[in-house]
């Protein structure tokens, strides 16, 4: 089981089976289209096209990006543009570049490592009251830019190091493995939202045709639908304020710089 999976099944638990068959298969069901399961049809109107894009345009994966094998172009004396192959962001594409470092993230000179080293305060004290001494480092730029589909410009860059590294966000994959389990409820909430609002869209305007030129009874189900006129809003507030906090939880990398950036110290 994954969060898209259980998305699926809440959705048969908050709406009405009748309603879904009737919106998402019975529409479709004719000899130019496969009848296709009731799960397929919502991954591919509303999960795919609508739900999994947003999570991708809120959230998606922090990773650092090896820049040393990278082939790069310069356009000018202080502007790099690299073209990232898709074999170091786990095949997938590249939705923010947040900026370039050139020391290694994996060494015990980065951020975070020392957490591992069993330094002490004092020692960590001594360490700041040196470098506050000296003279402050340039180990990472932010002046960096998506251009295009995992091509990134740096500028201002007078001298690139072998060592430098991309700190960048991926998209999610495709069925948001990553995802903690306990994460599961509030995935699915977002779903529900999702196909009330399509629900809504794609019948209210047919059912008061059905009752203008048939005279159709629709009863119940035109309540039902019509109880979904915000549905949409619910989406987008929920997507604003709920959704986002929890895709920035279930992205270690983020999360973990977010605490330490509210804690201060040693990063």
């Amino acid at each position: 089981m994954n969060a898209i999976s259980k998305a699926l099944d809440e959705i048969k638990f908050s709406i009405n089976r009748e309603l879904l068959d009737l919106v998402f298969i019975k529409r479709i069901k004719d000899w130019k289209n496969p009848i296709l399961s009731l799960d397929e049809c919502i991954m591919s109107t509303v999960i795919r096209p609508r739900v999994l894009v947003d999570c991708n345009l809120v959230g998606g994966l922090e990773i650092f990006v090896p820049l040393e094998t990278v082939h790069y172009t310069r356009t000018n004396d202080y502007t790099c543009i690299y073209n990232i192959p898709k074999t170091l962001t786990q095949g997938r594409s590249i939705i923010s570049a947040l900026n370039v470092t050139y020391s290694d993230p994996t060494r015990v000179s980065s951020y975070g490592v020392n957490a591992s080293q069993n330094n002490s305060a004092m020692l960590q004290l001594g360490a700041a009251v040196v470098d506050a001494a000296g003279q402050l480092p340039i180990t990472s730029t932010a002046l960096v830019q998506l251009i295009g589909e995992n091509v990134v410009m740096v500028r201002d860059s007078l001298i690139m190091p072998a060592n430098a590294y991309l700190r960048c966000v991926i998209e999610n994959d495709s069925n948001l493995n990553h995802i903690q389990l306990k994460s599961y409820h509030a995935f699915a909430e977002l779903v529900v939202h999702a196909v009330k609002a399509y629900i809504y869209n794609e019948y209210i305007v047919r059912l008061d045709m059905g009752e203008l030129y048939a005279g159709q009874n629709l009863g119940r189900i035109k309540e039902i639908i019509e109880s979904y006129a915000d549905a949409n809003e619910m989406y987008k507030t929920y997507l604003k304020e709920s959704w986002t906090k929890v895709a920035l939880m279930n992205d270690r990398e983020s999360w973990t710089r977010h605490l330490r950036l509210i804690m201060g110290g040693t990063r």
